[in-house]
């Protein structure tokens, strides 16, 4: 039977601390946790997306895996900057989840075009059996250099119905060429794709007109605008991954759900021709936010 779930991969930000604009629960505790993770299991969704940055991450994923003996594939990310040691990083995500991780990705290309990255990196495929390395990246410049630089086994690129960069045609030929695997990630925005239409509009100017006919888009399909870029973004056949996050099981469950749905051919190419090509929006760390 087919896995209809095979490019989930749940990003475990929310682990380890309050993660997305969104977010008014808080870093969700260590029972949701367990229920969340055995759901997976039941579903056969066998990927986890963590981070030596997301604090205790790590760690509760390393907390299921000694109660249960079930294993995730582990993505995890490092970076060069400040300790300058990914080896410790990594001995640091080995003694937390209690097993190996199975991908090693550099936060950022600043980190990905150290060459003190690769090096250690490459102490570490010598020792241990690490099965992909790649690299985060958030612009196309960045994914540039890092295509002059290295190739890496997968990159990990922002995508949603709002940002569409990443899935120019020339680009995606470029990278598929190369056999590089593309991960999708801030499917929802980093959670702002939850808020209300008055939220957005009030944030960031000149998103209205494009917003609004998402939002028809949306109303048409009967469903919600996130719930409209999550079955979009899993309908591209040139990603390989998606990664979601999600606060509790019960959202979880629903975006199971959701992502189950169709949309109609009719929509998904209206989806397509709308771009909003705006970094104050696209990008998070750009945002000026009034609450």
């Amino acid at each position: 039977m087919k896995n209809k779930y095979k490019k989930i991969i749940l990003g475990t930000a929310q682990f380890g601390m309050k993660y997305g604009i969104a977010n008014k629960k808080g870093r969700i505790k260590t029972i949701e946790i367990k229920k969340i993770l055995n759901f997976l299991q039941k579903r056969k969704i066998n990927y986890l997306d963590t981070a030596n940055a997301y604090k205790v991450s790590e760690n509760e994923i390393g907390k299921y895996f000694k109660r249960n003996k079930k294993k995730f594939k582990v993505i995890t990310k490092y970076s060069i900057k400040g300790q300058r040691n990914i080896l410790s990083q990594f001995r640091t995500s080995f003694l937390s989840l209690g097993y190996l991780p199975d991908t090693v990705l550099a936060h950022n290309h600043h980190d990905y075009l150290d060459p003190l990255f690769h090096k250690q990196i490459k102490i570490l495929r010598r020792k241990y059996s690490i099965k992909n390395i790649g690299v985060s990246v958030y612009n196309i410049s960045e994914l540039q250099k890092i295509l002059k630089y290295k190739k890496p086994d997968i990159i990990q690129v922002p995508i949603n119905i709002l940002d569409k960069r990443f899935i120019n045609k020339k680009i995606i030929k470029i990278i598929k060429k190369k056999s590089i695997k593309i991960f999708g990630r801030s499917i929802f925005l980093q959670g702002l794709l939850f808020k209300k239409k008055e939220y957005i509009f009030k944030n960031f100017r000149n998103v209205k007109k494009k917003y609004l006919l998402l939002q028809k888009i949306a109303k048409n399909e009967n469903v919600s605008l996130s719930e409209l870029s999550l079955i979009w973004v899993n309908n591209l056949r040139h990603i390989d991954k998606i990664i979601i996050g999600v606060d509790s099981l019960e959202q979880l469950k629903k975006n199971m759900i959701i992502i189950k749905k169709k949309i109609s051919k009719k929509s998904l190419l209206q989806i397509e021709k709308i771009n909003l090509n705006n970094n104050k929006i696209i990008i998070p760390y750009l945002w000026k936010i009034k609450q």
